[in-house]
């Protein structure tokens, strides 16, 4: 399984199978269609989701883990975004990445998973 959601599209091509996802906390329907289309051997649709998922994946590794995903739960008004030491918040930069990548992914998730067992809670 691969550990990197950036890397998870080249590493199914390569014969690899699975992915331990950070990603998929955010936006867990499009992360498994990724994975289903490529199963399917939808390529097109399999290239679509890569491209459309790499300016969250961007954002969620842009500092050291877990720090953009609690910052992202909390867009998402999931969690606080709170960190224990040493790490500390997200920056503004990264915050502000997040917030577009999700924004740009919101509807696609939600329509998804309006179809599948997978449900993404955005903030009213």
């Amino acid at each position: 399984m691969s550990g990197d959601d950036s890397s998870a599209a080249a590493y199914l091509a390569a014969g690899g199978h699975g992915c331990v996802s950070v990603t998929a906390n955010l936006v867990p329907a499009l992360c498994s269609q990724l994975h289903t289309a490529w199963d399917c051997a939808d390529r097109d649709s399999f290239a679509r989701l890569r491209d459309l998922l790499a300016p969250l994946h961007d954002a969620l590794f842009a500092e050291s883990n877990p720090i953009p995903l609690k910052a992202a739960l909390n867009l998402m008004d999931l969690a606080s975004g709170e960190v224990r030491l040493p790490l500390t918040r997200a920056t503004d930069a990264t915050t502000r990445a997040l917030s577009a990548a999700i924004a740009t992914l919101a509807s696609e998730e939600e329509a998804l998973a309006a179809r599948s067992r997978y449900a993404m809670v955005m903030p009213s």
